[in-house]
């Protein structure tokens, strides 16, 4: 299986910590958002990766070449990454992903138990859900057991059953109707928006599955809290003291 990641983006809410340098070259403490991700990627078997990048995307190559993840890296470059969003980062790497992959926003630090428990699921394509209650901010899922009926950030509130923390297994099978629905919403010009636009459209033709990940540390990095709660979960995974997370720390 292989793996895209997306790392185009300005990180504008984290200036002045990212004025200078991209999101996933944040460290979190001996390592950068972007090392940890890797390193959970080769400890799952993972071989060859597609990466898109953009905002000073010549520091994000010259950080990976320096070190051996024993990973393959293909980078995407997205040239108008300060006019769009994930729709149209993942929309560039389409040519690129043949086979099943997993899908990772550059900006999660998460236990590699969260990416685990995905890869061991018999479902062909399943998305990790934090089951809690929702804020305007997260991208929200509606399910029917685990079966994902609506995905977005505009999903109601009130009909939300959790959000989406931005890891993602998506089937071979599974692949050209997202990329296809992708397509179509960058036709419409919605370049700016996020990919999870396209991803509801397509579950009216194809069962998407949640994995709960409630009980594993994990948090998409958007906000300077994101990223006290980031460092603190790199210290608890990589000093041996994973625990069940706290209600309301993701």
């Amino acid at each position: 299986m292989d793996a895209t990641i997306l790392n185009a983006g300005e990180g504008k809410r984290l200036r002045p910590l990212t004025s200078l340098k991209p999101k996933c070259l944040l460290k979190l403490n001996k390592a950068t958002i972007l090392e940890q991700q890797l390193i959970n990627l080769a400890s799952c078997g993972i071989r060859d990766v597609v990466m898109v990048v953009g905002y000073r995307e010549s520091q994000i190559i010259e950080e990976t070449r320096k070190k051996n993840f024993n990973l393959e890296i293909k980078f995407v470059r997205n040239p108008v990454y300060c006019e769009t969003n994930t729709v149209y980062s993942l929309w560039l790497a389409r040519e690129h992903i043949k086979d099943d992959f997993v899908y990772i926003n550059g900006d999660v630090v998460f236990d590699k138990r969260v990416l685990e428990r995905l890869l061991k699921s018999h479902y062909d394509t399943c998305i990790a859900v934090e089951k809690k209650r929702v804020t305007e901010e997260e991208v929200k899922v509606r399910l029917t057991s685990n079966l994902v009926m609506a995905i977005g950030k505009d999903l109601e509130l009130s009909r939300a059953d959790g959000e989406f923390v931005g890891i993602a297994r998506f089937s071979k099978k599974f692949s050209p109707l997202l990329f296809a629905n992708l397509g179509k919403v960058v036709e419409e010009g919605e370049v700016d928006g996020f990919f999870e636009v396209a991803l509801d459209r397509v579950l009216k033709h194809y069962r998407v599955h949640a994995v709960d990940v409630s009980d594993l540390l994990c948090v998409e990095v958007d906000s300077f809290e994101d990223f006290d709660k980031a460092k603190k979960i790199y210290s608890q995974i990589t000093g041996g003291n994973v625990r069940a997370r706290s209600e309301g720390n993701g």
